[in-house]
């Protein structure tokens, strides 16, 4: 019962019309992301693409393999939530791409567009494996109507602009991709040997791009009862092999991962009880709820996190968990497969998320929706292909309101892709859209500074720095902001607070030095530039400002060693130069 009699992939008897439909679905998802092509990097590109020593060369990239995502970064340490994610593969992508085209943003926007493209290709094949029951049923019968359709759904949704319109969302959506391939690959049951090592190899793939694709034999599983009968399955030794097989692409993850950070996983210790539980019950609603009404859509929540049980998205949220379970009752004892298929795709990639929300960190993210999205447009399918079957006459009808709601989808998808043009304009309409958030005044004031507008940056960080107390980033951009206006005295409060956050980052310790050369401490400065050096003995800005700090202490001839490094490490640096000069000259003494 709601069970495709065929494999996946059954075409009908007009392979033109299919084609057709393939190649619509790939010109849709190009077309209305196209405006990306004028977009620049945005949030986590600027750090990801730009600053990132790692896609510069093939060393860069097998350091990658034993490093964190950010791993490259100073403020990379075990206290760095983000420390936790392991995604070489990414690298490698980011590699690529900076060999074929450098570093412009269009290229790399491109490559996006395409990948979702070839995704929401696999999303149309995947929907009429599991819809068009049989393999003489016309290619635009019912179900070749409603799989086409929800690919196009897919296709154009709006939810998806963060994933696809953001270069450090290629993360996700790569990982889809392999997700998909590895289906693809898989079916038609059983598969063969091959067939199952391929994709294990894919799904290893897609776990190097994301956590994400942990979920994999479930989606699989799920996808062969929709499929194929339980007999073509083969017995329960048969299908243990297979998977197995498939399980060995785990396995290479796992290694890979405890050699480069161990066991270790994300956590916010600020986090109470009570915000953990309301942020889990308020999920559904409040990230689930954008794949039916995508709008607003920002990178953060409209109203904020669920902090109370008296907020509406938790009551809502709870309602959303019991239609859930009932629905599962409900297609479990109907024996609807495809429709418990379309709702293990639907939840089971959302649970890696969930995870986050119970340990405390805020998981709302639209790019988290992404792979979810093909269980929702197969939930969509189902109905409009029961609504098809049901009442034919009223096809135009159908037909004219699910244009209707494409067409809808597709402005918003249109309006919502310019946001991600740049910092400024993607932080300024988040700023309008969402309630006040600290992660808004973080990265408005990060901005501020890096253009010079001091005072601009210390109002927005002040804000954040009081609502983030145990945020990095956001104390020691304060720290700069005030030591560049002449705060040293709070420069150096925040200075501090910093180290005890993060002792193990030379940032912060050669910061204090700064500020204490300034306040005219070159005893102290001395000593934490040498905290710095201690933790990153090649930093090559601690190495010069020991070096003129001790000139400034009257120790020329201690000053020779950490500048003469300096330049060895980076001989292009005029400063170390002109330093190593002055410093040669002071401790030979003046000629007799």
């Amino acid at each position: 019962m709601g069970q495709a009699s065929s494999p996946a992939g059954a075409s009908g008897p007009s392979p033109s019309r299919l084609i057709s439909q393939y190649v619509l679905v790939a010109l849709a998802a190009l077309l209305v992301f196209a405006g990306t092509l004028a977009n620049g990097f945005v949030y986590d590109d600027v750090q990801l693409v730009l600053e990132n020593p790692w896609p510069r060369s093939l060393a860069g990239v097998r350091d990658s393999f034993s490093q964190p995502l950010f791993g490259f970064l100073e403020s990379s340490t075990a206290q760095d939530p983000q420390h936790h994610y392991y995604r070489p593969l990414m690298h490698v992508l980011l590699f690529g791409l900076r060999q074929a085209f450098g570093l412009q943003p269009w290229a790399h926007h491109l490559a996006l567009m395409v990948m979702h493209a070839a995704v929401s290709v696999l999303v149309l094949w995947l929907l009429r494996g599991c819809l068009v029951a049989d393999r003489a049923e016309p290619t635009l019968g019912a179900g070749g109507w409603a799989a086409f359709g929800g690919a196009l759904l897919f296709a154009l949704h709006p939810v998806h602009t963060e994933a696809v319109a953001w270069v450090s969302g290629a993360m996700d959506v790569g990982m889809a991709l392999a997700v998909l391939l590895a289906a693809r690959l898989w079916l038609p049951v059983p598969a063969s040997p091959q067939r199952a090592l391929g994709a294990g190899a894919l799904w290893l793939a897609g776990l190097l791009l994301k956590e994400t694709a942990i979920v994999l034999p479930v989606l699989l599983w799920a996808l062969e009862r929709a499929t194929a009968p339980s007999g073509a399955r083969g017995s329960l030794v048969a299908q243990a092999r297979r998977y197995a097989l498939l399980g060995l692409g785990l396995a290479a993850y796992l290694g890979l991962r405890f050699m480069a950070l161990g066991g270790s996983l994300p956590t916010n210790s600020a986090s109470t009880r009570v915000s953990r539980l309301t942020g889990v019950l308020a999920f559904p609603a409040d990230l689930g709820g954008k794949l039916v009404w995508p709008s607003p859509l920002a990178v953060l929540s409209p109203r904020g996190p669920a902090t109370s049980l008296a907020d509406v998205r938790v009551w809502l949220g709870a309602l959303c968990f019991a239609g859930i379970l009932a629905g599962a009752v409900w297609a479990w004892r109907r024996g609807h497969r495809v429709v418990q298929a379309a709702g293990l795709w639907l939840l089971v990639p959302l649970l890696p998320a969930l995870a986050l929300q119970v340990r405390g960190v805020d998981a709302y993210a639209e790019r988290y929706l992404y792979l979810s999205s093909v269980g929702f447009v197969l939930l969509v399918a189902v109905a409009l292909r029961a609504g098809l079957s049901r009442w034919p006459e009223q096809a135009r009808i159908l037909a004219l309101a699910s244009g209707g709601v494409l067409a809808a989808f597709t402005l918003l998808t249109l309006s919502y892709v310019p946001v991600w043009r740049d910092n400024l304009t993607l932080w300024t309409y988040v700023q309008e859209t969402v309630v006040d958030h600290p992660l808004i005044h973080s990265n408005l004031g990060d901005l501020h500074l890096k253009a010079g507008r001091l005072d601009a940056a210390i109002s927005h960080l002040e804000v954040a720095a009081q609502a983030l107390p145990g945020a990095f980033r956001v104390h020691n951009n304060l720290a700069v902001a005030y030591a560049k206006v002449g705060r040293l005295g709070d420069a150096r409060k925040e200075l501090e607070r910093t180290v005890r956050l993060m002792p193990d980052n030379p940032v912060a310790w050669h910061n204090l030095g700064l500020v204490s050369r300034r306040e005219g401490d070159l005893e102290t400065a001395i000593a934490r530039f040498h905290d710095a050096l201690r933790l990153a003995p090649k930093r090559v800005d601690s190495l010069l400002e020991l070096g003129r700090t001790l000139m400034r202490a009257g120790r020329a001839s201690e000053a020779i060693p950490p500048l003469e490094e300096a330049l060895r490490l980076e001989p292009g640096l005029t400063g170390a130069r002109k330093s190593l000069a002055e410093a040669r000259a002071a401790a030979s003494g003046p000629p007799r």
